[in-house]
């Protein structure tokens, strides 16, 4: 899917995302115990620096500035909050599968697949096109710049 210059660096790491979520629902559905345990061991290893710094830009340069710029006046605008909101509150929930693989419990691996595959598509299928459609290119520079910022401080 051809993405403006702006939703770029996100629609890249979506790709990444979706790899790593069918590996993650592969992973499970096999059942073998001991690849499991290593395949969440790397998710555990990699989250913090890669998927928590992904949501992170995601909120702050998209959910949040989206609840600053739209009224709930207009139904298309209700629907980007309403989308934005929900997939904030889908943040939090692969936070927790996190949190539950790096405790031990490899039992979420294929809900936190399914989840991130399914978070990953609406993003890119609905969100993206929305925000490339109603917001206007200085937003749009800002979610950019943001997403180019917050992987500087990172590397």
């Amino acid at each position: 899917m051809k993405r403006i210059v702006q939703l770029q660096p996100l629609s890249k790491e979506h790709h990444q995302s979706l790899v790593l979520s069918q590996k993650a629902i592969n992973t499970a559905q096999q059942g073998d115990e001991k690849q499991i345990a290593e395949f969440c061991q790397q998710i555990v290893e990699s989250y913090p620096g890669d998927w928590k710094i992904h949501f992170k830009i995601e909120e702050d340069s998209i959910f949040h500035v989206i609840q600053h710029l739209l009224s709930e006046h207009d139904s298309e605008q209700k629907k980007i909050l309403s989308l934005c909101e929900r997939l904030e509150k889908e943040h939090r929930q692969m936070d927790a599968y996190y949190e539950q693989m790096k405790s031990g419990d490899y039992s979420v691996l294929g809900e936190f697949g399914a989840l991130l595959k399914q978070h990953t598509r609406t993003e890119e299928r609905e969100l993206f096109p929305l925000l490339e459609e109603h917001l206007d290119t200085a937003t749009l520079e800002k979610i950019y710049q943001t997403s180019l910022d917050y992987r500087k401080v990172t590397k």
